[in-house]
């Protein structure tokens, strides 16, 4: 589908307003407003949109494989060197303009833009979902999981990267990468962040949202009240606390790091981004005694193309895919290879081990407002007109607090909170009445989080097929520090529900549930009844990571040097959260755009130097 609206043609890419809402009742309301914010100049940004490459040449410097968080700001900056030629391979299309808005950012979910993994059957957790399998969500698109998820921007602690130095990786320390953080950042909180932890000027406008329902002030004040810190920017000097968290955000709009980063280089002849191209085998020759990564194999509408790399090839394709395609291309344990049926090239036993992701777990309370969806008539003028209001924002989901149970120490937070309500809803009439709960009750949910981690699952394969889906272990709450930890998040939760403020001010109530025959089996509201709850009702987060580890190469879980180059293959980096030596305490983003930014230096400075040493 074609728009030809604000002086400029482009493609409509996936799913309308209409179809992500479940539930006829919503169709013919959402669709006119899909339609109104396609033409919404400011919202589509027509003119400043990629023109993909449809006939790709024979061949270019470097290939980039998947257009995420990493694979974007890489491509990016790699384009900023004008003899170099890049190619950059999405298998989706562009950001639907629903997208943009942040009040629909979790949409997407489940939508055409959504890769829709889901786990194998868990063995402790999930025992609530079907077949006990969670999901996991991963973009789809250009610009990746960053146009579908929260957009919440918070980097790890002193004492994670600390973790990732003493693994084998002296030059990721947090005053050593501290600059790459720093080089990203456009921080538009400048009155209230700590300067010296931040940059201004970069390619990622990060800040607070333009808008925040009252509510949000209020649970800050509750998190006071129980002891923690407020704190007006977790990336700074007081990185644990309650919060209105920092986003990529822009005038209003979701800031993807496709649109950070790809967008500026536009009108760039080097740069070529082909979209619904997917890599299927990266190709390895003998190099003497070495290999070399040479070639990328991919299909683009019913058609395989191979495209050389005279430099270097860079994964990116996220801690799900970058392994799957490294498996696909014979480069892994050769029991897992032989199990589908793939000749190993090269032998990397720790592909696609060591899996972890984030584990929540949802409580709900009820609250003394009314149930009014705030997506009506006026407020969807004011966002039109200014990019303002309700729509402009992710409601209380841009609430957060990072705090340490008792387990931890405040220099490193093991629970962090999210939380969810308050914002535009998938609305029937736009009028200014429309309840969200027919019982006309207002609910908000908060998750504890537990961020230390230590249950660890695998990545494998089904088959041989590239486009089948991969074989994902994640083995949630195996460890038995994690069941303790997400209880011990669940305690300081009930605690918030029941601070001064949120008590007197909304009479909030934590609802009741029984989570399957949780109640049945244990007395309600005890540790055993929390531990049956949180196996049941597993939270499921989009924090996956450390599935092709950096560390020191006599270390057999281990894939990637410091400078990111895969061990025993030349020309081969891999540049996204897979070479995460241990998962941040935090939404991985931040960490994934340092990284590449860091990944990307290394490159240049590789190249560069040697020119001019020349």
């Amino acid at each position: 589908m074609f728009s030809e609206q604000c002086g400029a043609q482009f493609d409509v890419y996936g799913p309308s307003l209409g179809q992500s809402c479940s539930g006829g009742a919503y169709v013919l309301f959402m669709s006119l407003l899909d339609a109104l914010l396609r033409n919404t100049c400011e919202v589509t940004d027509a003119t400043g949109r990629i023109t993909p490459t449809i006939h790709p040449d024979l061949e270019y410097d470097f290939v980039v494989i998947g257009s995420g968080t990493g694979g974007s700001t890489v491509a990016g900056r790699l384009a900023e060197v004008d003899h170099w030629k890049i190619l950059l391979l999405e298998a989706g299309g562009d950001e639907p303009v629903g997208t943009q808005v942040p009040s629909f950012s979790f949409s997407y979910l489940n939508s055409d833009i959504d890769w829709q993994f889901r786990t194998e059957p868990e063995p402790v957790a999930c025992q609530g979902f079907a077949e006990r399998r969670c999901s996991w969500p991963r973009g789809k698109v250009l610009g990746g999981t960053s146009v579908i998820n929260g957009m919440m921007f918070l980097r790890g602690t002193r004492k994670d990267y600390q973790r990732w130095a003493e693994a084998g990786n002296p030059d990721w320390s947090f005053d050593k990468i501290l600059a790459d953080f720093k080089a990203t950042e456009d921080n538009s909180d400048r009155d209230l962040v700590d300067e010296e932890y931040h940059g201004f000027g970069g390619p990622l406008t990060i800040g607070r949202y333009r808008y925040q329902p009252p509510f949000a002030w209020d649970v800050l004040k509750a998190g006071e009240q129980i002891g923690y810190n407020v704190s007006n920017d977790l990336n700074g000097e007081r990185f644990n606390g309650f919060a209105v968290a920092q986003m990529n955000s822009r005038k209003g709009m979701r800031l993807s790091l496709a649109k950070a980063f790809l967008r500026p280089h536009r009108s760039n002849p080097n740069l070529h981004i082909m979209l619904n191209s997917t890599a299927t085998k990266i190709l390895l020759h003998a190099q003497g005694a070495s290999k070399r990564a040479s070639a990328v194999e991919f299909a683009y509408k019913g058609q395989m193309f191979t495209v050389r790399a005279s430099k270097e090839i860079i994964l990116s394709a996220g801690a799900v895919q970058t392994p799957q395609l490294l498996l696909l291309s014979g480069i892994g344990d050769k029991e897992t290879l032989d199990a589908v049926g793939i000749e190993q090239v090269h032998d990397l036993p720790a592909v696609g081990k060591g899996l972890q992701n984030h584990v929540s777990f949802e409580l709900v309370a009820s609250i003394n407002q009314a149930s009014l969806n705030s997506l009506n008539m006026e407020t969807v003028s004011e966002y039109v007109r200014n990019q303002s209001g309700p729509m402009s924002s992710t409601g209380l989901a841009q609430v957060t607090a990072r705090v340490h149970s008792e387990q931890a120490t405040p220099d490193d937070p093991d629970i962090q909170f999210y939380f969810f309500g308050l914002g535009p809803k998938c609305a029937k009439s736009g009028l200014s009445d429309e309840l969200t709960d027919d019982n006309q009750t207002t609910h908000v949910s908060i998750y504890p989080t537990y961020l230390h981690s230590k249950s660890k699952g695998y990545l494998g394969l089904h088959s041989k097929d590239p486009f089948a889906p991969p074989k994902i272990v994640a083995n949630y709450l195996t460890a038995e520090e994690d069941v303790i930890g997400l209880r011990a998040g669940i305690r300081i939760a009930q605690r918030l529900i029941n601070s001064p403020i949120l008590r007197e001010k909304y009479d909030m109530r934590l609802e009741k549930d029984s989570y399957g025959s949780c109640s049945e089996q244990h007395e309600w509201d005890s540790d055993d009844f929390w531990e049956c709850a949180i196996k049941v009702k597993t939270g499921h987060e989009n924090h996956q990571g450390s599935s092709c580890k950096m560390g020191r190469r006599s270390d057999p879980e281990s894939c990637v040097n410091q400078q990111l180059q895969l061990y025993g293959v030349d020309s081969l980096r891999v540049i996204d959260a897979s070479v995460f030596p241990t998962l941040p305490s935090a939404n991985p983003q931040a960490s994934i755009v340092m990284v590449a930014e860091r990944g990307a230096r290394f490159i240049k400075e590789h190249y560069l130097n040697r020119v001019r040493r020349k």
